[in-house]
Formats: C-alpha cells, sequence, structure tokens
C-alpha cells in the first residue's frame, strides 16, 4: 500500500517516466509534461541544429545555432506538435518519438535522416544574442 502511494505521487510529480516503445509517436500529452518549463537542445546529424526553451501557457523561445531567438506559441495538431514563431506565418509541425533510446523531432513529411534528436535537457533559460538579449 505505502509502495504504491509512493509510486503515485512520484508519477505526479514527473519522477517516473513510462517506458515507450521505439519509434513511438509520443502523445501531445507525453511531450507537454516532458518539455513546459525545460530547455531542449537538439543536434541534427551530430551537429548543434538548435534550443528551445518551453514556457507556461504553450510559449517557446527558439534558439538558432547562431545565438538569434524566436518567441514562438505550440499546440497539438492530432499526434503533431505545431509551432507558429513571430514574424512567421506558415506552421512548422513536428512529431516527437523515441529513437531507440533518444528523443527525436520529425518535421512533418520529412525522411528520418532529418531528425532532430533532443541531447540536453535542463532547467536553464536561454540567452538570446540580438535586440531580444534575455528574453
Amino acid at each position: 500500500m505505502l509502495g504504491r502511494m509512493v509510486y503515485r505521487i512520484a508519477f505526479l510529480l514527473g519522477l517516473v517516466v513510462t517506458p515507450v516503445a521505439a519509434n513511438e509517436v509520443l502523445s501531445p500529452e507525453y511531450f507537454e509534461n516532458f518539455a513546459e518549463g525545460k530547455t531542449l537542445f537538439f543536434d541534427q546529424a551530430g551537429r548543434r541544429y538548435g534550443v528551445e526553451q518551453y514556457l507556461p501557457g504553450r510559449q517557446s523561445i527558439w534558439q538558432f545555432a547562431d545565438g538569434t531567438c524566436k518567441k514562438g506559441i505550440w499546440y497539438a495538431r492530432k499526434e503533431l506538435i505545431c509551432f507558429l514563431y513571430e514574424g512567421d506565418d506558415q506552421e512548422q509541425c513536428w512529431q516527437f518519438l523515441r529513437k531507440g533510446p533518444d528523443l527525436a523531432a520529425r518535421a512533418e513529411g520529412n525522411s528520418p535522416k532529418d531528425d532532430l534528436i533532443v541531447v540536453g535537457r535542463n532547467e536553464a533559460p536561454i540567452s538570446c544574442r540580438g535586440p531580444d538579449v534575455g528574453v
């Protein structure tokens, strides 16, 4: 009884991650629980691609590899996580999935070879270069 209660409390606090099968598309709820309040670091083919900080209210800040940033929002469209960034009219939609031991992001319509791999996750805010420094 006590063990079950400890497990439930740990689960509610986000300390227990439910195992996910390889190449399984993650639900928007899983993504939100994984990303909100965190900063994720993405690589593509072994090279830094960018960093995104996920804020409350499904807001985000994308930082390009050169250090410049764009504010955005994200929303779910079925199994896709879609982003709209300031100054862009076109949404960018991604599937987040398990790829072996990694979490990957695949742009809608892209090949698996173009996947972005999450290579880091922390709670530190990003520091933007340029006119929006410190956003």
